[in-house]
């Protein structure tokens, strides 16, 4: 029998109070593995190719396969577990993953690496469409915010404690594809412990994933600007920081200051979706995301101050993918949520696929400031576009 849960049905067991907590720390714990791996792995992939002399443009179209990678491969997880069952779909992916990333440290073939990191990020989807879909399947409408802010403050703790992990390996080696693919390999274990109260996923009534981002502007043009952004400065942001002069351990540390405020911000920022209007948020970050890359270049003397804006900036930028994902929730139901979910997992990696190599042309043309015009005009662009698309607001 299906059961009702908030404002929506999904079929899966019975689900109590202390079996809910149980399924939401087992997400909380995965994306928190998961997060330390991705987040020491993209940064430690992009300075390997710097290292090799690799342009701006290749290294960002590197990062921009793994996008192409989750957009192929998302629309086909709700069949492949419903097919094969949670845990199973999730350990096989998350294994397929690893043997993708191990196998970058034997080839130096830029070809190769296209190839490998198609896979690698093909094999993420599954657990990321999965973890999302089962928390909104256990949220209310009280309450949904909090639980997906800390989801996200929860992969954001680990993307900044990757490239603090990254610091403390380097980069030469195999150490740091040993320790990477080893928090891969864990990120499947708490999903696994708690697959029994997993829902049942079923297709919705809805057809093809993009068909929904008609039904919720606002929803998928916070996502978009998310991916752009998160996605350029994930990947860029420490060789901005190299070429504006810094160190190569400063340059990791404006990334990790810049994911700290993830950290710290993404709960306050549930905490008022639940209770303000989004629109009003995610102008709010939107007009943080137009004035930092104004003000960026004057700070990096100023250390402290330049990890204070960095943190602002950071918890701005996810900010719009918390707001982005609690309005997803309140909007599909039941089924839909699956294929809703999917369309957001893909629309914000297409996003994030054109946002790194778009910021490494700017940057060849305009070393190094050229990424942050970039990042300034997709910003004004959204605080512009935003009132056109106010019908997906509450």
């Amino acid at each position: 029998m299906p059961e009702s849960i908030g404002d929506r049905e999904f079929k899966m067991p019975i689900v109590g109070g202390r079996t809910r907590v149980a399924i939401l720390l087992a997400n909380y714990l995965s994306s928190f593995t998961i997060g330390i791996a991705v987040g020491g792995i993209s940064p430690f992939l992009s300075l390997i190719l710097e290292a090799r002399g690799v342009n701006e443009t290749i290294i960002g179209a590197n990062a921009a396969v793994g996008s192409v990678g989750i957009i192929c491969v998302a629309p086909f997880v709700p069949a492949v577990v419903r097919r094969f069952g949670l845990a199973t779909s999730v350990v096989a992916g998350i294994l397929l993953s690893v043997v993708a990333f191990l196998a970058m440290a034997v080839t130096g073939s830029l070809v190769a690496w296209l190839v490998l990191r198609f896979v690698f990020s093909g094999g993420l989807a599954i657990h990321w469409v999965v973890s999302e879909t089962w928390m909104n399947a256990v949220s209310t409408h009280r309450d949904r915010g909090q639980i997906l802010s800390i989801y996200v403050t929860a992969i954001a703790a680990g993307f900044a404690t990757g490239p603090v992990v990254l610091g403390i390996v380097g980069i030469s080696g195999w150490l740091p594809f040993t320790i990477f693919a080893a928090g891969t390999v864990a990120s499947a274990i708490p999903l696994a412990m708690v697959a029994q109260h997993a829902p049942v996923i079923e297709t919705g009534r809805t057809g093809a994933p993009w068909m929904l981002v008609r039904r919720a502007p606002t929803v998928f043009a916070a996502v978009v600007i998310g991916g752009i952004y998160g996605g350029a400065s994930f990947t860029l942001l420490p060789i901005y920081g190299l070429r504006a002069g810094l160190s190569e351990t400063d340059a990791v540390f404006i990334l990790t200051m810049f994911l700290a405020g993830n950290v710290v911000f993404q709960v306050p920022i549930g905490w008022l979706s639940d209770r303000f209007n989004h629109f009003a948020l995610l102008l709010g970050c939107g007009l943080v995301a137009v004035l930092v890359p104004l003000m960026i270049s004057s700070f990096l003397a100023d250390a402290m101050l330049l990890a204070i804006v960095l943190a602002v900036w950071g918890g701005a930028v996810f900010g719009f993918y918390t707001i982005g994902l609690t309005m997803l929730g309140e909007r599909f139901v039941s089924g839909d949520m699956v294929t809703a979910n999917a369309a957001y997992v893909m629309t914000f990696e297409f996003a994030n696929m054109v946002g790194p190599p778009a910021a490494g042309l700017a940057m060849s043309l305009w070393s190094p400031h050229g990424m942050m015009a970039m990042l300034f005009c997709a910003a004004l662009i959204f605080v512009c576009a935003l009132p056109l698309c106010g019908r997906g607001c509450d």
